[in-house]
């Protein structure tokens, strides 16, 4: 036989003891075996030793709490790029160009002046050709005479024999003044009574450019910087008798 004590509550301050007695067979030993065996884990969680630590409970809790909020944070947005804009030399350099552009359309050669011009352009700066108004084959082969209202009339010969003789003269006949010779280009004048020739030879390519003025009115030299065909010194100033390129030559 077993014995079991039980306190029972009652509704006042004093409690009882109940005695339960309980036969003692193997069965009710197992029976209340398992149960003790049952009530240690749940005495064990109830236990001040079971208690979960409040610090580790609050460190989960700010983890959990900072995983949250950047899970959702919203994605910081990309600064709004400036537009860019090109620096001042190149917006200089694209002025430029526009101005070029514009210059080149605003002359036009025509077409007669245009294909002499294709053929000798290595004598003189296109600005002479621009001054011309009208080219026309002469009398001698692979010739042309050329006129403008203010620039006068111009001989251009393609001749490789032209260009030779030519040369000869301006190099050795006392009459005449080399203002430029680099072997292939030569420039100068000769002069003949009131007449002085204007003359640029390209002996690489058999070309030659003449005009013919006055030398009452025109200074041969100052002609030839004043059409551009040799760069002028930096000390030069027209002459006195010199007319003006804008005047027609007589």
């Amino acid at each position: 036989m077993v014995r079991i004590k039980r306190s029972i509550p009652s509704t006042g301050a004093a409690q009882h003891e109940e005695n339960l007695t309980v036969a003692s067979t193997p069965r009710t030993r197992i029976r209340l075996g398992l149960g003790l065996v049952a009530l240690v884990p749940v005495l064990g969680a109830c236990s001040p030793g079971g208690d979960t630590d409040p610090e580790t409970t609050t460190d989960q809790t700010t983890t959990a709490t900072t995983q949250t909020t950047t899970a959702t944070s919203p994605p910081s947005s990309s600064p709004t790029a400036s537009p860019t804009t090109g620096s001042p030399s190149e917006e200089t350099a694209t002025t430029d160009e526009v101005e070029t552009s514009t210059s080149a359309r605003e002359v036009r050669l025509s077409r007669d002046v245009e294909e002499v011009y294709e053929i000798f352009q290595s004598l003189a700066p296109r600005s002479l050709f621009e001054d011309l108004d009208s080219c026309n084959p002469s009398g001698l082969e692979n010739s042309w005479a050329c006129t403008g209202s203010e620039a006068g009339q111009f001989q251009f010969f393609a001749n490789n024999a032209k260009a030779a003789s030519t040369t000869q003269l301006l190099t050795e006949l006392r009459s005449s003044r080399v203002v430029e010779d680099t072997g292939s280009r030569i420039v100068g004048w000769t002069t003949m009574g009131t007449t002085s020739i204007v003359t640029v030879v390209d002996n690489d390519e058999g070309l030659v450019l003449q005009q013919m003025v006055s030398s009452d009115r025109i200074d041969p030299e100052d002609r030839i910087y004043e059409l551009g065909l040799v760069e002028p010194p930096a000390d030069w100033e027209p002459s006195p008798t010199a007319v003006p390129e804008t005047t027609k030559n007589g």
